[in-house]
């Protein structure tokens, strides 16, 4: 046999690159990501800037609705200048305190001096039923500058107040019911209330007495007169009078009237009895008569 041993030859395994390919599949999925999520950014912000852009737009039609809405009185200046500040803050504009600066110039020296004005006039004629003087007018919008006065209904409660209005008008519910019962308070020669009233009444519907009742009985009824002026008080009094004299005449009168029917009555009784008696009288006579007779 020949002296050469067997040759085993060994062959490398294939190259394994699924590492590789992984490392690739990822790096591309990254970058994929990466430019979506830059396109992402990019498409927000340019969203974004079209929002602000829309809103930049349409402020300036809102700065103009808002400042005739003021003038109108439509809306306060508080929310004028609110609405100002919530577009802004809606759209991240840069805040507007121009505009609202502008706002209060326009507010405070062209429309609040003529509004406070004519509030007070207007407060003036409906609580007192007067135009306002001159020193009234300039006192009022004094409080006002100086923040006594905050709105017109402060102003209209302090005239409320004032001793004009309790003078022009009733104090309570029961000067009310006095008016509706006896009449409204006559007033002084200042105009102030004198908390007297005149309630007119009708004599004539009293019962009246004949004369020789009144002789009988002794009472002599006041002689009311037609108009009672006085306090609530000093009226109820004498209608009070009034029902207790109208009460007497007609207790008068019946008691009269009973006398009349009882001096009738016993008159009918005595003249009934002696009658009765004269009658008996003659039955005696015709009795002896027939008694004479008698065989």
């Amino acid at each position: 046999m020949g002296g050469g041993g067997t040759r085993v030859e060994y062959q490398a395994p294939p190259r394994d690159d699924t590492f590789s390919n992984y490392l690739k599949y990822q790096q591309e999925k990254e970058a994929r990501l990466e430019e979506r999520a830059q396109k992402e950014k990019e498409e927000a912000a340019a969203k974004e800037e079209a929002r602000k852009a829309a809103g930049q737009l349409g402020y300036s039609g809102l700065r103009q609705g808002v400042e005739s809405q003021l003038r109108q009185g439509l809306i306060t200046y508080a929310d004028a200048s609110g609405q100002l500040r919530d577009y802004a803050a809606k759209y991240d504009l840069t805040p507007p305190e121009t505009d609202v600066s502008d706002l209060t110039k326009i507010y405070t020296q062209e429309l609040l001096p003529g509004r406070r004005k004519t509030g007070v006039s207007a407060a003036y004629e409906e609580l007192l039923g007067r135009q306002a003087t001159e020193e009234e007018q300039a006192k009022a919008l004094e409080r006002f500058n100086q923040g006594y006065y905050q709105t017109n209904q402060d102003l209209r409660d302090s005239l409320a107040k004032s001793q004009e209005y309790q003078n022009k008008f009733n104090q309570s519910y029961l000067d009310n019911y006095y008016d509706t019962q006896f009449g409204k308070q006559s007033l002084d020669e200042t105009g102030k209330r004198t908390g007297k009233r005149s309630f007119t009444f009708d004599k004539n519907l009293l019962p009246t007495y004949t004369a020789a009742t009144k002789e009988r009985t002794g009472v002599i009824t006041p002689d009311f007169q037609n108009q009672f002026t006085g306090t609530p008080a000093e009226i109820e009094e004498q209608l009070q009078n009034v029902r207790e004299t109208r009460k007497y005449l007609y207790s008068a009168g019946l008691t009269n009237l009973q006398g009349e029917i009882d001096k009738e009555t016993q008159k009918l009784k005595n003249e009934g009895a002696q009658t009765l008696q004269k009658i008996k009288a003659q039955g005696d006579i015709y009795t002896q008569l027939v008694g004479a007779f008698n065989f």
